[in-house]
């Protein structure tokens, strides 16, 4: 079998292992579970982790993804009311015409990669003759908003076999008056590939309390990583082992709470005096960290994970240490950060 069955008293969780199915995106189980609710017009809610149509677009020759000018982001395929197609930054909004061809090696040869909540809609519309209901956060962000969304779907409801509910991150919060017969986690890795000390925390939060929160008996997770300890937990129900692995990872790592950790931010719209910037004031810190003797003390310069945003280029200076605080109270004193436009961000809870 590709899956394995949690069985707690009131729901069953079925965990699909992806790296044995033929379809990367839906699993047999899927497919066989789909076809009989619908049959029994029961309610379905899916959860995928990209909004709009395709993730990306990439070049089959020599595997370049288009990015934002403005940020360094991949751009995303968007299908407008009208049906008219965009590309879209998801940070600062600005739209782009469908590549034609590779602006790095002029291939015409572009790929449309990856999945998101207007494909799944067209996929389970083309393949079982589903009409689908995505759920956004700009479509339930207000009270108005959000009483409209309840009645369109109570009208949708009412006329045809219930339509599938699309959801991204919203779907851990039950709605009103909407309990489903099966759920069901297309990407049950959504945060693990976040390089962050908290992902896996993230990660088993996002899943356990959707488990927790739906009155629904079934689920089904599917995933590459089945033996990921945060997913295994979340299936099991089992905070107390999730968090004895994960404290273990975090005292081996030096990482909150076990260490108290400072992030200091710069960007600018220059690179190179960006760099500059970073270099001479990670100097000044390791100038300091020598002069207190705290060898145990660990400075490091590193990217977010979204290096450009409007323009600006952003670098990280990270401290981690038993006692940064008192580090960094001298830190303050003599090298007036706030004056040279660093940003400092105490006890982070993201490095991205």
């Amino acid at each position: 079998m590709n899956f394995e069955c949690f069985d707690h008293w009131d729901k069953k969780i079925f965990l699909v292992d992806m790296k044995r199915e033929l379809n990367k995106n839906f699993s047999e189980l899927f497919d066989k579970w789909i076809t009989k609710y619908l049959s029994q017009k029961k309610k379905i809610g899916i959860l995928i982790n990209k909004k709009w149509f395709n993730t990306w677009v990439i070049c089959h020759h020599c595997w370049a993804i288009p990015q934002c000018d403005r940020c360094s982001v991949a751009i995303n395929y968007h299908i407008l009311p009208n049906w008219e197609k965009v590309w879209i930054c998801h940070i600062c909004k600005k739209q782009y015409n469908y590549p034609k061809v590779c602006e790095r090696c002029w291939n015409e040869e572009i790929i449309e990669f990856g999945i998101g909540t207007q494909k799944l809609a067209e996929i389970l519309k083309e393949q079982y003759w589903a009409e689908s209901l995505i759920i956004e956060s700009e479509t339930v962000n207000s009270k108005n908003k959000i009483e409209k969304f309840e009645n369109k779907l109570n009208e949708l409801s009412a006329s045809w076999t219930p339509p599938i509910c699309i959801w991204t991150s919203l779907l851990t919060t039950p709605i009103k008056n909407r309990k489903f017969d099966l759920l069901i986690f297309l990407d049950a890795d959504i945060w693990l590939n976040v390089p962050d000390y908290n992902a896996n925390e993230k990660n088993f939060y996002f899943l356990y309390e959707a488990f927790v929160k739906h009155p629904c008996k079934n689920f089904i997770v599917q995933t590459l990583n089945p033996d990921q300890y945060s997913i295994r937990c979340a299936c099991r129900l089992n905070k107390d082992e999730f968090f004895s692995i994960e404290n273990e990872f975090r005292q081996s790592n030096n990482y909150p709470p076990f260490w108290e950790m400072c992030l200091i931010l710069y960007k600018d719209e220059i690179e190179e005096k960006l760099y500059n910037k970073v270099d001479q004031l990670h100097k000044e810190l390791l100038y300091l960290q020598e002069k207190y003797q705290l060898k145990d003390m660990e400075i490091y310069t590193t990217p977010p994970l979204i290096y450009k945003v409007f323009w600006k280029y952003r670098y990280n200076i990270i401290l981690k240490w038993k006692e940064v605080r008192n580090f960094m109270d001298v830190v303050y004193t003599k090298l007036s950060l706030n004056r040279k436009g660093f940003k400092i961000n105490w006890m982070p809870e993201t490095m991205v």
